[in-house]
């Protein structure tokens, strides 16, 4: 069963009635609740919105597209479902934003067995190899649907209502499960006009030809994320239908629960809403006293010292659960063949609220010389990035096969 609006989630719903509770049990209430209703308002609404312009385009509104993004997609489009098809698509185009999207991946085990592939897919696609990153997209989202439950069936072979996402907004009726229809769809006689929809069918069984472009390789991405979502909520479907007859107790634990959560999130969207980009040079205000600074001098001095161990405690917490306790051997691997003999920390690019990067000069020993980018992101514990001043650390998005390669030589000064 698939949700007609956004209202219509169990959480939605849920808090919903909590709100009323809040008028009545708390002093001060009233003002609160309506602060969070306007909130919960607006958030159903750009919901909605997405899949009114874009869902018949199949595109799948996720955990992982920022609704700030999203209002802001659907305000320069104005109506336009094509401009907001561009736009959503220059969104994803953006390697460290794509980046950002995909580390969540990881808490999945049978998404994380899969990582290289993807890893190699959004490679391919920011290098124009459109075609390779739609097939292999493809097998990793049949692999890993056919890993995740005991009913032994790739993503190819279920039907729509089993995608069914509960609690979750790829559930809504426009989502998830009605772009299934045009994933498995068949076709038999040979088609060679370009297509813009990602025809799983006949794509992997070579009956559709045209399909090597940014849109369809890039829907592979949306779909990618929106299955991801879609197994997280089978995951808490399952443990929401195992939980106890609720009590007075519970309901007030489930209460603050999704009261705080969705306080947070909140907070999130605010920072993100009012968040504006800003560079420092040396000898600017609060250059060295920023964290991203601090962070990167941490993180280059360990290298400089061959302090392998140290320096893998900056990566995100994506490449710790990947690698696992031979995370600092894998670190060591990828740094150790190229020493480091000094460094330079020359710019901070905070350039989103819960993200950065910084420019640095890196003395390699044997007298090479290179500009390196770093890029950061803020986490929380459960690895979602966060803007401060909620709890968070900042770690490095580290791409062992791109870090050095991404490196400019410069001339020996």
């Amino acid at each position: 069963m698939s949700y007609e609006s956004a209202r219509d989630l169990p959480s939605f719903l849920e808090l919903e009635l909590q709100l009323k509770l809040l008028r009545l049990l708390r002093k001060g209430g009233r003002k609160e609740a309506a602060s969070i209703e306007t909130q919960l308002r607006e958030m159903a609404e750009t919901i909605d919105a997405f899949y009114q312009l874009l869902g018949e385009k199949h595109w799948i509104l996720h955990d992982r597209l920022s609704l700030t993004a999203v209002r802001s997609v659907l305000a320069a489009a104005d109506g336009d479902a094509d401009r907001a098809e561009q736009l959503l698509i220059e969104h994803y185009h953006d390697p460290e934003r794509l980046t950002l999207m995909l580390l969540p991946l990881w808490k999945l085990p049978a998404m994380r067995r899969r990582l290289d592939l993807v890893d190699k897919a959004r490679r391919d696609y920011f290098d124009g190899r459109f075609y390779a990153t739609v097939h292999v997209l493809l097998s990793v989202m049949d692999g890993f649907v056919n890993e995740f439950e005991n009913v032994r069936r790739g993503l190819h072979a279920r039907k729509p209502e089993e995608l069914h996402a509960w609690d979750s907004v790829v559930g809504h009726h426009l989502g998830l499960a009605h772009a299934h229809k045009t994933f498995t769809k068949g076709r038999s006689a040979t088609q060679e006009e370009p297509v813009y929809e990602l025809y799983r069918n006949g794509i992997v069984h070579g009956s559709i030809l045209n399909y090597d472009n940014v849109t369809v390789a890039t829907k592979a991405f949306n779909r990618l994320l929106a299955v991801s979502d879609w197994a997280v909520a089978r995951e808490k479907e399952q443990q929401h239908q195992a939980e106890e007859p609720p009590t007075w107790s519970s309901v007030g634990r489930q209460f603050r629960k999704a009261f705080g959560a969705f306080r947070e999130q909140a907070k999130v969207e605010h920072a993100n809403r009012r968040w504006k980009p800003v560079e420092y040079l040396p000898g600017s205000e609060n250059f060295t006293g920023h964290p991203l600074y601090q962070q990167t001098h941490e993180l280059l001095t360990c290298w400089k010292r061959r302090n392998y161990g140290s320096l893998s405690d900056l990566m995100t917490h994506g490449l710790h659960r990947k690698h696992g306790k031979s995370v600092r051997s894998e670190v060591r691997r990828a740094f150790e063949p190229f020493p480091l003999a000094d460094f330079e920390i020359r710019e901070i690019r905070h350039d989103m609220a819960a993200a950065g990067t910084v420019l640095a000069v890196l003395d390699h020993s044997g007298g090479q010389r290179v500009s390196a980018e770093l890029r950061w992101v803020r986490e929380d514990a459960q690895a979602y990035p966060c803007p401060e001043p909620m709890p968070g650390q900042w770690r490095l998005v580290f791409q062992p096969r791109e870090f050095l390669t991404r490196a400019t030589p410069l001339s020996v000064e």
